[in-house]
């Protein structure tokens, strides 16, 4: 059976979800999935990594189709920390470590939740527990930053990756892990052009900058685009494994990824509802971006952001460049739009049945829409909250209608910008 494993680090985003693009890569020889693999880079770095990449994987595929169970799982899995050496202390010897064994523990974890947390492991929990106190740095749940970051650079230094499902599948959602790790770049480099048109308007050529910031937000829309080719039956088999954790917090989830905030404070400021999202998520963001997501929210807040610039007068782009503000604009729009109708097909219970989200719907609408609490148009089960914890629909939708008003504001200061 075909591994979500590769030894080639490099992938293309027409490769994404792609068959053709499986099996153009090259692929280790099969090992057995039980017994000892030797794997010394996994080995040294994380002694769980052997069980993780090799057997995870197919004992969970074993208690969904019914032929184990979670007892089963559990006593295997407390076998593998015996032997790792879990009852002596910390599993990390050191904290260049720590972050890949904290993500094999959770991984572990995290397979349990679809059965509730009275089917975790005491000595698992007591594993994390012991890796928690000796790196208190560690994020205690699964993060956008170890699922995604961490997980994916294994992945590009080792050709190995975590993931949840076997065969096929697991192809599938390594996909869907590495389309964000490479997609990030795109919309960092958008943000940064942004910034230096904020921090040093008359050092930079405006126009250059925006135009470098519209070609990075349109490679990351196609990213996104990309993601439609993921069949909503493979999404729905291993979404169940980064649900919120019962302890309260939240799953991990694309909502985290901190360059597309980023990109929108430098863009605009932040409103009263996107300023709550940000207090309920900064702390799931990967920790090198909370500190420079706070600092720009505080310079946004404050006016230091391109589109209120314009509207005061500060940026006077020429043609040339009010051409591309609001092409990136547009473009960011689009992004959004795009990810609107991939979560539609991925989570349809999210939506009316009805419902087709337009930009003229969203932008017609009052406002912003709560996104707490199961906020949205579901049946009031919980059903359209994404792993989040918030209601996809509605953060989706808002992050809309303020690019569309702010787009509005913009072109009425700027005046004809075409032929």
């Amino acid at each position: 059976m075909r591994r979500a494993r590769t030894m080639e680090a490099k992938v293309k985003k027409e490769d994404l979800f792609s068959p053709q693009g499986h099996t153009a890569r090259h692929e280790p020889p099969e090992r057995p999935r039980r017994g000892p693999v030797r794997d010394a880079g996994s080995l040294l770095r994380s002694p769980l990594g052997p069980y993780v990449l090799n057997r995870l994987p197919a004992g969970l595929a074993a208690v969904a189709q019914g032929r184990s169970t979670y007892e089963q799982l559990a006593a295997e899995q407390c076998r593998v920390l015996r032997a790792a050496g879990a009852e002596d202390g910390p599993l990390a010897t050191d904290p260049p470590s720590a972050r890949l064994v904290q993500l094999d523990l959770l991984f572990m974890l995290n397979g349990y939740l679809p059965a509730g947390p009275t089917a975790f492991p005491r000595p698992l929990l007591a594993a994390l527990a012991a890796q928690c106190d000796r790196y208190p740095s560690l994020d205690p749940h699964m993060s956008y930053e170890l699922l995604i970051d961490v997980n994916c650079a294994e992945w590009e230094s080792t050709g190995h990756i975590r993931v949840f499902s076997d065969g096929d599948l697991g192809l599938l959602e390594r996909d869907f892990y590495l389309g964000h790790h490479l997609a990030e770049p795109a919309a960092r480099g958008a943000f940064d052009r942004l910034a230096s048109l904020v921090l040093e308007p008359d050092a930079v050529d405006q126009a250059a900058a925006l135009e470098e910031a519209l070609r990075g937000l349109d490679d990351f829309r196609r990213y996104m685009a990309q993601y439609g080719r993921l069949p909503r039956e493979a999404f729905q088999a291993f979404r169940r494994y980064h649900m919120s954790h019962p302890s309260g917090a939240r799953g991990a989830s694309g909502a985290f990824m901190p360059s597309v905030q980023l990109l929108e404070l430098a863009l605009l400021a932040p409103t009263p509802l996107y300023e709550l999202y940000l207090d309920q998520s900064l702390a799931y963001f990967p920790a090198w971006s909370r500190p420079v997501v706070s600092e720009w929210r505080e310079r946004s807040r404050a006016g230091d952001n391109v589109v209120q610039a314009v509207l005061d007068g500060r940026l006077k782009p020429d043609r040339r460049a009010a051409v591309a503000l609001l092409g990136v604009i547009d473009t960011f729009v689009d992004f959004r739009m795009v990810h609107l109708g991939v979560t539609r097909k991925a989570i349809p219970e999210a939506f009316e049945p009805s419902a087709r989200p337009t930009r003229r719907g969203i932008l017609a609408q009052d406002g912003e829409r709560d996104f707490l609490g199961g906020a949205g148009p579901g049946d009031g089960r919980g059903d359209e909250l994404g792993t989040s914890g918030f209601s996809v629909h509605n953060v989706l939708t808002n992050a809309v209608h303020r690019l569309l008003r702010a787009r509005r504001r913009v072109a009425e200061t700027l005046g004809p910008v075409t032929d």
